[in-house]
């Protein structure tokens, strides 16, 4: 199965290439913007005719293999719930009639998935196989869904409703996505409604996915390989195995030792005695001493179809040229060496920049954004959701409070002005009288007398006797 993910690979580049339809695949887009793809390109079609024939030719191929598999799930997973249900309906006892509801269940889906349009709907691509486009545009056929209906569910209420009940069933509803969504990557031009919705349903993107399916195809293709091709000699299949595996380890020969010629090395080396060695010191370059340490990249061979070969001796090469020898030159030893400038708290506070320099501060969510992953997680029962909630609440009842008390006092207001104010409740009398004799004025009755503070009652009395006081002195007169 590996050869038909390929496939699918190359119909996304055609259709891409020629059609400038939306790649199914993000690593689509950077093929195609590479540089280095003239191998890749010249197995292509040059013209859009090829392109076209080429197109068609996978698609019928892809949707042959598809149609054929979807139809074979679904007819096991609707026997399984005909036997736990033990459906006593006459129309289920007859295994024809299973066949075209399950065909009929098909149609609709190719319809809803393929046929989005009304042009496709009248005319449906040509890379459909022809008798299922029979059964959709021929509307009297027994499989064609609006036919099946009026058939069997239109007048069998028991039929139509054990018929829903079986579509939304949860095996069954997985089955059918995972159909639908085989149908859309045949046709192609995903929409980003399409591919999110998928992504939310499986948590996964279209190209994981492609790449687990693979994967898996693989292995079950090697595991298939590996029981049917059993080999006539089994000691050379040993022998091989053995040999790659030493292969592997000998990567590790240079940093193991043998103990013969250590011990050789040790007898052979002598001390110079007119050498000093306390006066020796570590920081002499010593070339001979650097130890060189290769790593090889181990890389996973994957089965792939005439649209992705490569020879396997040349990808050897090219990966023995690739593989870059890298050198890790260790420091010298330096035993003995004491740096006396050094103190306790010194080490402290380096240890504390140190650490205030490699820490890193976690980047929290914002609010709103852990705020939509709670009403996520608890919908309703959110606790921002309930008091956001409480406090519309509350605004609510003190807006309906202070409406009230305004018309309240709108209604004193209305009422006070529609009583009467007594200012025509005198009868008008006649004309000519009224005329000739006016009515009197009514004079304004004198304000009452208010009584005064009997100490301001004194004073007053005291300053009038004053007033009335007679001379009693005598006048001198100068002469």
């Amino acid at each position: 199965m590996a050869k038909g993910t390929n496939q699918m690979w190359k119909l996304d580049l055609l259709e891409a290439k020629f059609k400038k339809s939306t790649p199914r695949f993000p690593h689509t887009k950077k093929l195609l913007t590479a540089r280095n793809t003239t191998k890749l390109l010249k197995k292509l079609p040059t013209n859009q005719t090829d392109a076209e024939n080429e197109i068609n030719a996978l698609k019928s191929d892809f949707f042959a293999r598809k149609y054929h598999a979807a139809f074979k799930k679904l007819e096991k997973e609707v026997n399984k719930v005909l036997k736990q249900k033990k459906s006593q309906l006459e129309f289920f006892e007859s295994k024809d009639n299973i066949n075209t509801l399950i065909t009929s269940k098909l149609a609709k889906c190719i319809t809803t998935t393929i046929l989005t349009s009304k042009e496709a709907k009248n005319d449906p691509p040509k890379y459909i196989l022809e008798e299922v486009r029979v059964i959709i545009l021929d509307k009297s056929h027994p499989s064609n869904p609006s036919c099946f209906f009026k058939t069997y569910c239109q007048n069998n209420k028991e039929l139509n409703n054990f018929c829903s009940n079986l579509w939304n069933n949860k095996n069954i509803k997985s089955v059918l996505n995972e159909i639908e969504w085989s149908f859309k990557m045949i046709r192609g031009d995903l929409t980003k409604q399409e591919q999110e919705a998928r992504k939310k349903l499986t948590g996964k993107s279209i190209e994981a996915e492609e790449e687990e399916e693979r994967s898996g195809d693989e292995s079950e293709s090697e595991e298939d390989e590996n029981d049917s091709g059993e080999s006539e000699d089994e000691s050379e299949g040993k022998e091989i195995d053995l040999e790659e595996v030493y292969d592997k380890f000998a990567v590790y020969d240079k940093f193991v030792g043998d103990s013969d010629a250590e011990q050789e090395e040790e007898e052979q080396f002598e001390l110079d005695p007119n050498i000093n060695y306390n006066e020796v010191t570590d920081e002499e370059a010593s070339d001979e001493s650097d130890i060189e340490i290769d790593e090889e990249s181990e890389s996973e061979e994957s089965e792939e179809d005439d649209f992705f070969e490569t020879d396997k001796k040349d990808k050897k090469t090219k990966k023995e040229k690739e593989v870059k020898e890298e050198k890790y030159k260790l420091p010298e030893l330096a035993s003995g060496y004491f740096s006396g400038g050094s103190d306790d708290e010194d080490d402290v506070e380096e240890d504390k920049v140190v650490k205030a320099l490699t820490t890193h501060r976690k980047n929290r969510r914002g609010q709103r954004a852990r705020q939509k992953i709670w009403e996520q997680k608890y919908g309703k029962e959110a606790k921002h959701v309930k008091a956001e909630k409480e406090r519309y609440e509350t605004d609510k009842q003190r807006r309906q409070i202070e409406f009230e008390e305004r018309e309240r006092k709108r209604e004193l207001k209305r009422k006070l002005a529609e009583q009467p104010t007594g200012a025509n409740m005198t009868p008008m009398g006649e004309r000519s009288s009224a005329s000739a004799t006016p009515t009197p004025t009514p004079q304004p009755q004198p304000a009452a007398e208010k009584k005064i503070h009997p100490s301001w009652e004194a004073k007053r009395l005291a300053e009038e006797k004053l007033k009335n006081v007679k001379f009693q002195g005598k006048k001198i007169t100068f002469d």
